[in-house]
């Protein structure tokens, strides 16, 4: 069996969920309480969330490049952000100025233009665009700080 942080239970309850079973029903098959059912699900799926945030940080741990956006930053001066920073780093950009502004009005907290949360947009080893709410500079290493 392939290793999981989901236990055996709440991958039951997710593939009867997934087949649009009721909580009450799946409860009744497993001879337990709709609470417990409830309780499984909201688990399973915190434990999802949680191993997907933690690839996106592998993943942008190891891009290729990442540029800080920060609130109230105007979503078209992004493109121009990250395409000079690939220039000081010598990676050429697969991607436009419009292809890079429609990725980010489709993905990443902007409202009119404005960016409404502080985020890192990241272009990752697979050229792929991504965005990630994690600010890797917010974390310190114990080795790095300066005394």
């Amino acid at each position: 069996m392939v290793k999981t942080f989901l236990t055996d239970q709440q991958i039951k309850v997710l593939v009867l969920r997934a087949k649009g079973l009721r909580q009450s029903e799946i409860a009744e098959m497993l001879g337990t309480s709709r609470a417990n059912v409830s309780i499984l699900e909201k688990k399973a799926l915190e434990k999802i969330e949680k191993a997907r945030n933690t690839l996106l940080l592998w993943e942008q741990i190891n891009s290729k490049i990442r540029v800080e956006v920060k609130k109230g930053e105007d979503v078209f001066e992004v493109p121009e952000k990250l395409f000079r920073k690939a220039d000081e780093m010598g990676i050429k950009v697969p991607y436009s100025t419009a292809e890079i502004i429609t990725f980010l009005v489709e993905h990443a907290p902007v409202e009119n233009r404005l960016v409404k949360r502080d985020f890192t947009l990241f272009l990752d080893s697979r050229n792929r665009l991504r965005i990630s709410e994690c600010i890797l500079d917010d974390i310190t290493i114990e080795g790095d700080r300066k005394g």
